[in-house]
């Protein structure tokens, strides 16, 4: 049986279904917040326990910036703006394969790449995501 991997570097991101490009997803995973503790008698391993969250996961997204007509739409992102509807589409030979949703996302930083005159590189734009939830869907087949 032959596997295929699934590559990491084509993929296309919409926020409220509006695609933007991007050129790295850092942090795209979940987590939950444990406590544990040791019970008497027999205690040879701890008993976890499921706290409530209290602290949001973090999505970072960088992109270069453009002089583009989507690079104006794009400023908008501002600190505190909501953006509830995150989609991440995983793609292999132009189908995908892997999809990832994002919920209840805010920008909580927006930042900028440093400006060096001696240098020739891109501009670039980070924007870090507070969100409360990632769901992974997987396609086989691809779609």
């Amino acid at each position: 049986m032959a596997y295929d991997n699934i590559p990491s570097f084509s993929f296309k991101v919409t926020f409220d279904g509006i695609p933007f490009s991007f050129t790295k997803v850092n942090n795209l995973g979940g987590s939950i917040e444990i406590d544990t503790i040791v019970e008497g008698g027999a205690n040879d391993s701890p008993v976890i326990l499921r706290k409530p969250k209290r602290s949001p996961d973090m999505l970072v997204l960088e992109r270069g910036l453009c002089t583009s007509i989507g690079d104006v739409g794009f400023a908008l992102f501002k600190e505190g703006k909501k953006v509830d509807a995150i989609s991440i589409s995983v793609l292999r030979d132009g189908k995908t394969v892997r999809m990832f949703f994002v919920t209840g996302g805010v920008i909580v930083k927006r930042e900028f790449s440093p400006m060096d005159a001696l240098e020739s590189g891109v501009m670039v734009q980070m924007l870090q995501i507070a969100h409360n939830g990632l769901t992974e869907v997987p396609l086989p087949f691809g779609i």
